[in-house]
Parts: structure tokens; C-alpha cells; sequence
């Protein structure tokens, strides 16, 4: 509940000045003509929220107190970011202005899985239409995460930090988690941990098994912040064991990651700039169907050994002037996957899914920016480029009519030409116009691209490698996909009059070649694929598809220490070329927060609700879901400037309900039918400690 926390500002109501010091690398200066607004209250540009002061475990939850903004749960810590009805890898996830590579197909380690909420100081949506400057492939959003490392002293070396620690009662979830920094004027050394760790959770329908969940997560940083120049410099691991995803065909065994990166920027004079960053990851995934949930007889045993690689490259030079803000930059992103299947009961058995897989996003961009007196334009464009590519896959083990299948299949895909590529153009416009002190009016244009990921394009045989679409069918890829182009307006406004802030804003998407499962004509797979789930196989397709609707933010002041806050977001999506929906789009919903907040106590009380979703895609045999409210209340107390006490009560009246774009169960053994969708929790209790020094 981000309105206890939060502060409101329109960004209609200050302009940051052009020019002035270097920027620190490991500040966040994502926009230049935007004043962050912390909380889920009104915003026309950037929300960001304070996500170490939520209690939660996964932080792609905080993402539902952003209008516009939600999150597709397949398991405790695997949230995928949806804004606006996009979600997954349509959305940029930037991790202190890098990106993470996934290391397994089923996005069990998405982007927001790194980022555990006790040591992420925050996490910002930019609010409609990304510029081009943010990120090579942003077709439907843009979220960037902050880290916890510390501040620069200005009173000597010092020692500063926190430790602190959350128990939340349903499934005995518990948070630890702490950060040192050593830092003076222009030095700072910092350390920061957490580890989480979890039972299995229950519901007012039962327990959901598996839900259990263990992660570490570490980063040591060193920044370097000059008159002229600024470093930082980073390496981290994330360590993810024995987590359920029920919505999901296995659970997560082990995730090991390794990250490393580096931030350099340097005040060359003249008004120059150039910044340079290099980030890189390594990951290691073991998932399987038979150790977390009830196993399966053991020649449908599987488990599977993915890895996955990255490195990035930026390089950027911005010029500040008297007409404004000019930047231009180059970048590159190369990414590879591998992943292989086995039965541990079964030697023979092999299934080389994905094999030397390559996918690389070259691009150059340039952006203008002018902040004007009483109007603020930006233009910006990229060229960008997509490399692909796979090597020769096969299986083993299988016997009669089936390996015969498999074999075609696998024949088919090696003779084929794998080597594929993409070259776009991204285009964005936005003007703001100021209306007095207090108001502004805003419009924006975007024409923006997506290349197919590697699994919309390389999954030979038909299995749920989907990148966490989790709707329990069969997909295989298809090597001819075209690129999505994604063509977007979006209309805001902004006021704030007398005790009343409000910024609603209204947008239409067009998405030409929108990638999406259709049933497949590939009587092979079909075949196969019926033999393994009953169900024929869908195919990935470009079809054409429309995404419109609403979101607003609002707050009252009540006088003295009240106020009340809320949200609402209504997103509608369908298929253009036929009559069908879109997949997975939250259902309106909104929510309104009552809040009493002092300088040492802070309590508020929510009501959050979501209409019914009926509006399901047919080609995904999506299921309805009917509409829930539910009640919240959190409470914070000081009682000394270095120490917090918190404690949260979700799901006060115990509703059994169940949210749209969570997952459907495929674990068997679960208090939850598998093929129902899964349930929320019950009512929890949380509570939390947090020290700082």
C-alpha cells in the first residue's frame, strides 16, 4: 500500500533545470523532464515507488499500485510485468539501468526477480510512451529498478546502513536482508544482502503446493562520484532454490546467477557529456516436474538444465544547451539460451530444446529534448537491427509413432534457414503543454518494434516453453515471424486544484504483426502434441491486434494529517483480424487508500477491487474470472528516528477470490484443482523491524 508512504507531485508543476553538475552513474537520471512522483498518486510522466518500505517478497507486486501497471504471477518470486496490456518481453526491466538475460524458457527468473524489495530503494514505470533513449526494445513499457547502495557523506567518511528483517505468517514467509556503506564526498564502498525464504501458501480454498520459496540475493558495489566524473562499478549473484511455480510444467530447483557491470560518465565541457555502461550475467537453471509437487510416474518424469548469457554495451554522448538537450548513443545486446531435457529414471532419454542460441539487438538512437517556459517538446528515433540464430536440435529415448514424430520434426527444423534477422526503425514524439502553475496537458506518439524472442521462434517441439505465457497449451515456433510494430498515442492531463491532484490518461495501441499462438496446420506437431497433452499443438503467429483504454491517479488532501489516494486502470484488448481477445489483460480495477500519516506513526486502511474478466481469448482457451474487493490495512511506527516498526493485515474479510492474470495450476496434489486458476492468500498477517545506522 503505497499511499502511507507516499509523497505526490505533478510533474506539471517543476521543471528541472537544463545543465548544472555531473550526475552521480549510480543516480537514476532516466528522464530529463520529469519529476518522479513516489507513491501510486497522481503523475502524468514517471511513478516510482519506495519499494524497501512494502512488505512483499516478490517486488513485481508493487507494480499494481502503478495506474496502468500490474503483474502475471506464475509463483512466489516470478512476476512478469504487465503495463497497459503488454507484458513480458514487450516490457523493458532495467536493473540500474542494465538489463538482466533470463536463463530458463518459462521466465522463472524474470527480470523483477533480482531485484528483492528490501535492498531495491525503488522502482519507476515511466508513465506512457517510452523515449527512445531508454531502451533498444520497449514496445510496451519501460520499468527500471533501483538498487539500495548507500549515499555520498558530506561530513567525512562514514559508516551507514540498515538490518532488518519481515515475517508474514501465512507459510511462515520470512525476509532478512541488510546493507553496509562506507562512503565519503567522492568514495563509496557498498554491501547489501537478502535472503528470503518461504512455506507453501495457503488460500481460503487451500494450500497452494508448491508455493514454497528460497532466494539470496547479494551486490557489491563500488562508486566513484567527481566534479567532472562519475563510476560505478558492481558485481552481484542471485541464488534461487527450491521454489514452486504452479502455474507452471516444473518447478525451480536451482537458479545461480552471476552479474556483473560498470557506469562511467564524464563532463568533457562545452556543454558535453558521454557516458559509457557494460553489463554482463551468467546463469545456470535446474527445473523439474517430479521434486517440489507430486511426481508423476516415472517415465513422465522430466527435469531441464537451461543456461543463459549476456553481455550489453552502451555508449552515449548528450549535449546540453539554450535550445535544449540533445543526446545520441549506440548499443548492443547479445544474448544466448540453451536447454536440455532428461529423465533421471530413463538414461536414454534426451531432449535438446533449445541449442546454441543467439540473439542480438544492435541499435543507435538520437533524442532531443527542449524544456520550454511554458511547453516542452521530445523527438526521438532508433535504428535498430535483430540478429537470431540456433543450432541443429534433436531428441532421444523415444519409442513407436512418437519418435518417428519427433524426428520429422526435428529434421524439418535443422533443414530450415535459422539464421534470421530484423531492421527497424523506432520513432517517438511527445509534447507537454503547461497550463498555468498547476495543470498541463500532454500527448505523445510512438511507432516501436519488437523482433520475435528465441522462443517464439526456435521452439521446435511442442512443449510449454513459453516464456511464462502459462496458459497449459503445447506452442512451437515459427521461423518466418515478422517483428511487431506497436503504433501508440497516448493524451494526459494533469491538475492539481485546491486539495484535488488528478492525472487521467487515455491510449490506443494498434500492434501490427502481434505475436500469439494460433492453432497450428503442422500435422506432425499436432500429433505430437496430442499425445502429450491431449491437446493439438499452437503455433506462434503475426496477427493483428488493437489495446486501448484508461488510467488515472488521484489524491484528496482532508486537512491536517489525512488524505485519501487511488488509483483506477481499465485496459482493452482484442485481435483486429478475427474476433477473439487478447491474452491475459488485467480486468478494471482500482483501488482507494484512506490515510492518517505523522512524523513517527503511519496507518491506512485500502479497498482494492477488480471487475470480472470476461473478455478471454478463445485461441488460448482462457478461462472467465468473476470480481472481488478486498480490504487492506498497514501501520508504521517510529518510536526512534533510527527504528521502524511495521505490520500489514492483507485480505482482512478472508475473500476467497482469484486474480485474472495469475497463473492456472498444473500441480498435482495441490489443494487446487489442476486446470483451476490459482487462489489468492488467505488472510495474512506481516510484520517487519527495520534498524538504521
Amino acid at each position: 500500500m503505497k499511499s502511507l508512504y507516499s509523497a505526490v507531485v505533478l510533474a506539471a508543476l517543476a521543471v528541472p533545470a537544463i545543465g548544472g553538475a555531473q550526475q552521480p552513474a549510480d543516480e537514476d537520471p532516466d528522464d530529463l523532464d520529469e519529476v518522479v512522483v513516489v507513491g501510486r498518486s497522481a503523475a502524468t510522466s514517471l511513478v516510482a515507488i519506495e519499494v524497501d518500505r512494502e512488505i512483499l517478497v516478490d517486488t513485481a507486486t508493487a507494480l499494481k499500485d502503478i495506474p496502468g501497471a500490474n503483474v502475471n504471477a506464475n509463483g512466489p518470486v516470478t512476476g512478469i510485468a504487465q503495463y497497459r496490456g503488454m507484458y513480458g518481453d514487450r516490457i523493458s526491466v532495467v536493473i540500474d539501468h542494465l538489463g538482466v538475460v533470463s536463463g530458463g524458457p518459462n521466465a522463472m527468473d524474470t527480470p523483477l526477480s533480482y531485484v528483492s524489495p528490501m535492498i531495491t530503494d525503488e522502482l519507476v514505470v515511466t508513465r506512457g510512451i517510452p523515449g527512445v533513449s531508454l531502451a533498444p526494445e520497449s514496445i510496451g513499457g519501460h520499468v527500471a529498478a533501483r538498487l539500495s547502495r548507500g549515499e555520498f557523506s558530506d561530513k567525512g567518511t562514514s559508516l551507514s546502513g540498515f538490518a532488518g528483517t519481515r515475517f508474514s505468517a501465512n507459510g511462515d514467509v520470512s525476509t532478512t536482508a541488510a546493507r553496509a556503506t562506507l562512503s565519503g564526498e567522492r568514495h563509496k564502498l557498498s554491501l547489501v544482502a537478502e535472503v528470503d525464504d518461504g512455506d507453501d501458501i495457503d488460500t481460503p480454498a487451500g494450500t497452494v503446493w508448491p508455493s514454497r520459496l528460497h532466494r539470496e540475493r547479494a551486490d557489491l558495489s563500488y562508486a566513484f562520484s567527481g566534479d567532472a566524473a562519475s563510476v560505478l562499478v558492481f558485481a552481484g549473484r542471485l541464488d534461487t532454490d527450491e521454489t514452486g511455480t504452479p502455474a507452471l510444467p516444473m518447478d525451480i530447483r536451482f537458479i545461480d546467477t552471476e552479474l556483473a557491470g560498470l557506469q562511467v560518465a564524464l563532463d568533457v565541457g562545452r556543454g558535453w557529456s558521454v557516458e559509457g555502461r557494460v553489463g554482463w550475467n551468467d546463469v545456470e537453471h535446474l527445473m523439474d516436474n517430479f521434486g517440489l509437487r507430486e511426481a508423476p510416474m516415472p517415465p513422465m518424469q522430466r527435469q531441464n538444465f537451461t543456461t543463459g548469457s549476456g553481455v550489453e554495451l552502451r555508449l552515449g554522448a548528450i549535449r546540453k544547451s539554450d535550445s535544449g538537450e540533445f543526446s545520441v548513443g549506440a548499443d548492443l545486446r547479445s544474448a544466448e539460451h540453451s536447454a536440455t531435457i532428461t529423465n533421471p529414471n530413463n538414461s536414454a532419454f534426451r531432449v535438446d530444446n533449445f541449442v546454441g542460441i543467439e540473439r542480438d539487438v544492435a541499435s543507435v538512437f538520437a533524442e532531443w529534448q527542449r524544456v520550454g517556459q511554458d511547453s516542452d517538446i521530445e523527438l526521438g528515433l532508433r535504428v535498430k537491427r535483430v540478429d537470431a540464430g540456433s543450432g541443429t536440435v534433436g531428441a532421444a529415448g523415444m519409442m513407436g509413432m512418437m519418435a518417428a514424430n519427433v524426428a520429422a520434426l526435428g529434421d524439418a527444423f535443422n533443414a530450415a534457414d535459422r539464421d534470421l534477422d530484423w531492421t527497424s526503425v523506432d520513432a517517438v514524439a511527445k509534447y507537454r503543454r503547461r497550463i498555468g502553475p498547476e495543470a498541463e496537458w500532454r500527448l505523445e506518439f510512438g511507432s516501436k518494434t519488437r523482433a520475435p524472442s528465441y522462443q517464439e521462434l526456435y521452439l521446435w517441439l511442442p512443449l510449454q516453453a513459453t516464456g511464462g505465457l502459462a496458459d497449459g497449451r503445447s506452442y512451437v515456433g515459427g521461423l518466418g515471424l515478422d517483428e511487431e510494430r506497436s503504433n501508440e498515442i497516448v493524451l494526459g492531463f494533469g491538475a492539481a486544484v485546491g486539495r484535488v491532484t488528478v492525472s487521467p490518461q487515455v491510449f490506443y495501441r494498434r500492434v501490427d504483426g502481434y505475436i500469439q499462438g494460433v492453432p497450428s496446420s503442422n500435422g506432425l506437431a499436432n500429433a505430437v502434441s496430442q499425445m502429450m497433452s491431449g491437446n493439438p499443438a499452437l503455433e506462434f503467429a503475426n496477427v493483428d491486434a488493437e489495446i486501448y483504454g484508461i488510467d488515472l491517479a488521484w489524491k484528496l488532501e482532508l486537512g491536517g494529517d489525512w488524505y485519501m489516494d487511488g488509483i483506477a486502470s481499465w485496459a482493452r484488448g482484442k485481435r483486429t483480424d478475427v474476433s477473439d481477445n487478447l491474452y491475459r489483460l488485467a480486468p478494471p480495477n482500482a483501488s482507494i487508500g484512506l490515510t492518517w500519516d505523522t512524523d513517527r506513526v503511519s496507518a491506512a486502511a485500502e479497498l482494492v477491487a477488480y471487475a470480472k474478466q470476461d473478455k478471454v481469448s478463445i485461441y488460448n482457451g482462457e478461462q472467465r474470472t468473476p470480481g472481488y474487493a478486498l480490504v487492506n490495512a498497514v501501520v508504521s511506527w517510529q518510536p526512534l528516528e533510527v527504528l521502524r516498526v511495521e505490520a500489514r493485515l492483507d485480505n482482512l474479510l478472508d475473500k476467497a477470490y482469484q486474480d485474472h492474470v495469475a497463473g492456472i495450476n498444473r500441480a498435482n496434489g495441490s489443494d487446487i484443482p489442476v486446470g483451476a486458476r490459482l487462489y489468492g492468500a488467505e488472510r495474512t498477517l506481516s510484520a517487519g523491524l527495520i534498524w538504521r545506522f
